[in-house]
């Protein structure tokens, strides 16, 4: 079994509170975490946020729900999930980004799966975040990204990623660096292959076009999954556009 490591903040840039924000009568990150526990690889859940003060509400629900907490560095994301692997002596992480919430749990076990079985440093749903991937290799949406990684390759990666922007986005130095890592991807399978949407939750037209995504959703399973989401998608065409906006 495994621990899911969800990484959020509360002082979001763009949509400031989204990880509370409600989603369907629960706030976004309950919705994910629920998710999240519907894989049968998953034993724990720990969220990593920062130490700031607009945080303390999110250690407050996490703790009500029973998970643990890391609280780290605000801008440095990758030393916040190398210091809690360390903290909780976990030997691999799934990493999930709280502004992720259609992330099934299909999707996870498949990662873990892929990690354990090949052994290898890293595993991920492909999407377009890896531009170094090879091009024929078909991709997820932006906003469904599972990874695993090992405690080893959280900390090389701590002790070679010097820019800050690698330091703030915690596996950029892994995408841009496949030679140095054993790195495994998942392929997006049949109508799962739509690289050209976006199901992350960075502003608060996202948050709208994630609710009605889910309001659809939930009619199905509380677990639904992503190609439902897809079939939504492509029935309401307005939606695309907000996906860019």
């Amino acid at each position: 079994m495994s621990a899911a490591v969800i990484a959020a903040r509360m002082a979001s840039t763009r949509r400031p509170g989204k990880a509370l924000a409600d989603l369907c009568g629960k706030p976004m990150i309950e919705r994910l975490s629920e998710r999240i526990l519907c894989s049968d690889q998953i034993d724990q859940i720990i969220l990593a946020t920062t130490t700031l003060n607009s945080d303390n509400e999110l250690e407050e629900w996490a703790i009500s729900k029973g998970y643990q907490v890391f609280r780290g560095s605000s801008d440095d994301v990758l030393g916040r999930l190398n210091e809690a692997t360390k903290y909780y002596n976990l030997e691999k992480i799934i990493e999930i980004l709280g502004d992720n919430p259609l992330i099934h749990s299909d999707m996870i076990n498949e990662a873990i799966k892929l990690q354990e079985s090949t052994n290898c440093d890293y595993v991920a749903t492909l999407t377009n975040e890896y531009p170094k991937a090879d091009k024929i290799l078909k991709r997820f949406p932006i906003g469904v990204r599972v990874q695993v990684l090992t405690s080893e390759t959280l900390e090389k990666c701590e002790s070679m990623a010097k820019e800050q922007r690698h330091r703030e986005h915690a596996t950029s130095f892994i995408a841009e660096n496949p030679e140095i890592f054993n790195t495994q991807f998942i392929e997006a399978k049949d109508n799962l292959n739509r690289p050209e949407l976006n199901f992350a939750v960075n502003k608060d037209t996202h948050l709208q076009m994630i609710r009605k995504i889910f309001l659809y959703g939930l009619e199905i399973d509380p677990n639904f999954t992503l190609d439902k989401a897809i079939e939504y998608v492509d029935a309401n065409d307005n939606l695309v556009s907000i996906m860019g906006g």
